[in-house]
């Protein structure tokens, strides 16, 4: 997940700074809601059905998802229907609890007398709430190079805090809270601002091939990471510098590739809609090993793999790249408001 905030960083300097892809910053904010908003709007409607045809079937409300709501304090559904309708605010979740049958904010989700976060329609979409909070400042931040260099000061000075008095190590502090992890979009920024540049200026026409090359050392990286046997501390160091190293490389031959693009395309998809995919298709085998007792944890996982690619297609060819077409109307290549800002 952090690694993705370093790759969002990347990318939304690009089409903020060196693109300069938007004409205002309404047209960016409207551009970011549609690439996120309708996929998602499919996915939350497919799963309250799902939901609610489960309650039926068991002719009662056992699904956790209305349990939460029955009992849990007005605040708690307040927040759970906003951040479930807007995406922003999903994250926050993570950091409420009830106790003694009150809404108030927790250090520790997990504690809380109401698993609220399974009030959460699509319940790894807290992920939304950290991105729509980065796209909300991040044409304010990442246009200003002072700008970026202090607030990721101050983004590393809150973690260091954070992990002195003994929250920094525990979830959900650990990659949930925006403040700390903004630290990573702007590293991921600078991975555009500053070493895209030097890459091009030092490799020059050898440069397609040093994507290639980072591009396969990050493949190989994402498969044998967990095999590494040294200490996590320091393989999770490594790993972080090697990936902001190859990330430029990596974006370079992505744009050289176009079905390495098509197979990007994918991506949120399959992120959003995975879960519904998992549950819907564990239901229909749960019915087919009741009638048959056949029970294959391979056949159970194949399925899932492809119940969910499968899903992911159809979100990506009716929805997803529809709108892409109305989220052209918000990109031009001259964006006078953010250039006077990067001035």
């Amino acid at each position: 997940m952090q690694l993705f905030y370093i790759i969002s960083g990347f990318l939304i300097s690009y089409v903020l700074v060196e693109r300069r892809s938007y004409r205002t910053l309404r047209g960016f904010y409207i551009n970011r809601y549609l690439r996120l908003y309708p996929v998602y709007g499919v996915v939350a409607v497919a799963t309250l059905a799902f939901f609610a045809a489960e309650a039926l079937r068991y002719h009662g409300p056992p699904v956790e998802f209305f349990a939460i709501y029955r009992a849990a304090p007005p605040a708690a559904d307040a927040l759970l229907l906003v951040s479930n309708l807007f995406l922003l605010g999903q994250d926050w979740v993570m950091f409420s609890a009830v106790e003694h049958h009150s809404f108030v904010l927790g250090t520790d989700f997990t504690q809380s007398e109401i698993p609220l976060w399974q009030g959460l329609i699509a319940p790894q979409a807290w992920t939304l709430g950290v991105e729509l909070t980065f796209y909300l400042v991040a044409p304010f931040i990442l246009t200003r190079r002072a700008a970026i260099y202090s607030v990721l000061i101050l983004s590393i000075a809150l973690r260091a805090y954070f992990v002195y008095i003994g929250l920094g190590r525990r979830d959900p502090w650990t990659y949930r809270f925006f403040p700390t992890e903004l630290a990573l979009f702007l590293i991921g920024a600078l991975a555009h601002q500053i070493l895209l540049p030097w890459y091009r200026r030092i490799l020059k026409d050898r440069i397609s091939i040093a994507a290639s090359i980072g591009t396969y050392v990050l493949v190989a990286m994402s498969f044998c990471y967990f095999l590494v046997p040294i200490r996590e501390i320091y393989k999770e160091a490594a790993l972080f510098g090697s990936f902001i190293l190859v990330l430029p490389l990596t974006f370079i031959f992505q744009n050289g590739h176009s079905r390495d693009g098509a197979i990007g395309d994918l991506s949120y998809p399959i992120y959003i809609g995975h879960v519904l995919a998992i549950w819907v298709t564990s239901a229909a085998l749960d019915a087919i090993r009741d009638a048959t007792h056949l029970d294959s944890p391979l056949l159970t996982a194949s399925c899932c793999v492809t119940a969910s690619l499968v899903f992911a297609l159809v979100l990506n060819s009716y929805i997803a790249a529809p709108f892409e077409r109305v989220r052209a109307r918000f990109r031009s290549q001259s964006s006078p408001a953010l250039d006077r800002q990067a001035s």
